[in-house]
């Protein structure tokens, strides 16, 4: 506990004389907890914590000199200087990060917590959190998933009265975290926090029934935050607590004892503090290097040859013969990962029964109800479960029913999923496939219908990838579950049942494909209107005109060298995709081939898209809403005209 406490004193001198960067929340009065809680762990045993988690990694087993070295963001630090205060990480000791979002950091442990149990192992998995984060909808998502599946995590609530600069009275009318869980069946307990001997009873007798198999347990421990939210909050909101009642509840003091700690702890303070000063900052290069996680070599689940779910049943959706399906080959491509690798798991609402299109169909009855996860409508914690399972070693696929619906996941996968690896300074990596569908045409209507991948590939560290045949549903399919990084796999709905001929290729994230070659236009097209380009290039080719259609197949990384050949063949090029056409993905295609290949171009690049409203109801007005074959020919002949 000194050594928390003699930490957190320093990094509050170090932020005032801006040493120290960022928003620094320090946790001196809230020792007992971390230490109470780490101090019965292995490194086995992972943790998880929120902005306030200089004190936890410290008490977890973190190094001293490398923490304070990534406050102060040098290149020994922790995560290299890529993280800071709200986003430590140290996984060799078990530490596997905090995070700057109130509450998000509470599914990631549940996802720990499963791949524990997948892996028939005692380890447990905590999470830090403080009382503000339980108004967050993610909170009650994600401990009723830890109800359900019982899994090994215990909550340590650190309730120190504020939720940042709001009292507990004025967020909520529950006066106990203990009691906002009780309708869950949670053991739970409420101690006095500044009590370490109160802390590590507590805490031992729910970590013996974790290891045990028991769980999920809760365990509020009532605290008190010495300084304001944030270092340099002035603390209008709340009255200071005199010197000597602080004295009387210090935990430090109420232990007793420790006789020439506190000297001990401030000279390692200062050792630490030197050490980073002495440190070089980052290279300039770094950050580029760790946006995303090497492919491993072999690393991939392969085909095995089979195409059965079980002893002579052909998985839902497959066909024996060289036809098949775009929905088939999802499925049986599924089945083949899992198969190849135990790791890989399947999780989604509704998917032991087959989802809503039957891409998930048989896979239950082969894998059992452990890989095959039914879920509760609950995006947010569904998407942060995977998350700290693929961190834990676990490779998931998660579908989300329509694209629409990944809104309700977005702060995980935006946040979390996506930084991950680069805030932890290259430590975590998130083997996560997350499949989705979008598109319109079947009468979903505004909110079932969208296309909505420009936005996806916005986020650095996600990749994204767009099939438009059954071939490279299952390579692009293969190829997401082999690699190390979070990729949102974007279906179209409207290809599910298109029957096609079928020959199995490796299809490796990052590589366009040239449909259909050409000399006259390039046509780059996206998923379902990769088959609206083909119609249009067969009709222009009666008059003449020669287009060569090009699939990138992966919008995140992107395949420009095909694109700019292409393009440099033809010299004029029309951009087409099912997705709104202002700020879509095309304009991102255009302006990237207009710096890489303005000379080669002989006229204005085309766009073809969407309008800029909803997506109607209406058919008639839907039809009509839709870009296809028609838009393509029509943006085609103005290039010529």
């Amino acid at each position: 506990m000194w050594r928390i406490r003699a930490f957190e004193e320093r990094v509050g001198q170090l932020t005032r004389a801006n040493e120290v960067h960022g928003l620094v929340h320090l946790s001196t009065g809230q020792e007992a907890v971390a230490v109470g809680v780490c101090s019965q762990l292995r490194n086995d045993d992972v943790v998880y914590s929120g902005h306030r988690a200089h004190g936890h990694a410290l008490a977890k087993g973190a190094p001293m000199r490398a923490v304070m070295a990534e406050l102060m963001g040098r290149d020994t630090g922790l995560c290299r200087g890529l993280g800071g205060s709200m986003h430590l990480v140290d996984s060799e000791h078990g530490f596997l990060g905090a995070t700057g979002v109130v509450g998000g950091n509470v599914p990631l442990a549940l996802g720990s917590a499963l791949a524990a149990r997948l892996s028939v192992s005692d380890a447990v998995a905590v999470v830090f959190f403080g009382d503000g984060a339980v108004q967050g909808g993610i909170f009650v998502e994600s401990v009723n998933i830890a109800a359900l599946w019982r899994l090994p995590a215990i909550l340590v609530c650190e309730n120190n009265g504020f939720a940042e600069f709001t009292p507990r009275s004025a967020h909520t009318v529950v006066e106990r975290v203990s009691d906002v869980v009780a309708p869950y069946g949670f053991p739970r307990e409420t101690v006095d926090g500044n009590d370490l001997h109160a802390v590590h009873e507590a805490f031992g007798r729910f970590l013996a029934r974790a290891r045990g198999g028991e769980g999920p347990f809760l365990l509020e421990c009532l605290t008190h935050r010495l300084g304001g939210h944030y270092e340099g909050d002035a603390q209008h909101y709340r009255e200071q607590i005199g010197d000597d009642e602080w004295r009387a509840i210090d935990p430090i003091l109420r232990l007793g004892g420790g006789e020439g700690l506190e000297e001990e702890a401030r000279a390692e303070v200062e050792d630490a503090v030197e050490f980073a000063r002495a440190s070089p900052y980052p290279s300039a290069d770094l950050t580029e290097r760790l946006v995303v996680g090497t492919v491993p070599e072999g690393d991939c689940p392969r085909r095995n040859g089979g195409a059965t779910t079980r002893q002579g049943q052909t998985p839902s959706g497959s066909d024996p013969t060289n036809y098949t399906t775009y929905l088939g080959r999802i499925t049986s491509t599924l089945a083949e990962a899992m198969r190849a690798d135990e790791r890989v798991l399947v999780v989604g609402e509704d998917v032991a029964e087959g989802g809503p299109w039957g891409a998930t169909a048989g896979l239950a009855g082969e894998f059992g109800p452990e890989r095959v996860r039914n879920t509760p409508i609950s995006e947010a914690a569904i998407a942060g479960i995977a998350i700290g399972a693929a961190q834990s070693g676990r490779r998931p696929v998660v579908e989300i029913m329509f694209v629409d619906f990944v809104t309700l996941a977005l702060d995980q996968l935006v946040n979390q999923a996506a930084k991950a690896h680069f805030m932890s300074g290259g430590q975590l990596t998130v083997p996560l496939v997350l499949r989705t569908q979008g598109g319109a045409g079947q009468r979903g209507g505004a909110q079932h219908s969208q296309s909505l991948e420009a936005w996806l590939t916005h986020v650095p560290g996600l990749k994204v990838v767009m099939p438009s045949t059954a071939a490279d549903a299952a390579g692009l399919l293969r190829a997401a579950i082999a690699d190390p990084n979070p990729v949102v796999y974007v279906e179209n709905k409207t290809l599910y049942f298109r029957r096609e001929t079928f020959e199995p290729e490796e299809v490796p994230i990052g590589r366009a494909r040239v449909v259909r070659p050409g000399r006259d236009v390039t046509v780059v097209a996206l998923s379902r209107l990769v088959h609206e380009a083909v119609a249009a290039a067969d009709e222009l080719a009666a008059e003449g005109v020669e287009v060569e259609v090009v699939d990138p197949r992966t919008l995140v990384p992107l395949d420009l060298e095909t694109i700019v050949e292409s393009v440099s063949r033809t010299h004029r090029l029309v951009v087409a995709h099912e997705a709104v056409e202002h700020g879509g993905f095309g304009a991102e295609i255009a302006a990237r081939v207009q710096a890489a290949a303005f000379d080669e171009l002989d006229a204005p690049i085309g766009r073809v898209g969407a309008p800029f409203e909803p997506i109607p109801f209406s058919p008639p007005l839907e039809d009509a809403y839709l870009p296809g074959r028609d838009d393509v020919t029509a943006a085609v002949r103005a290039l010529l005209s």
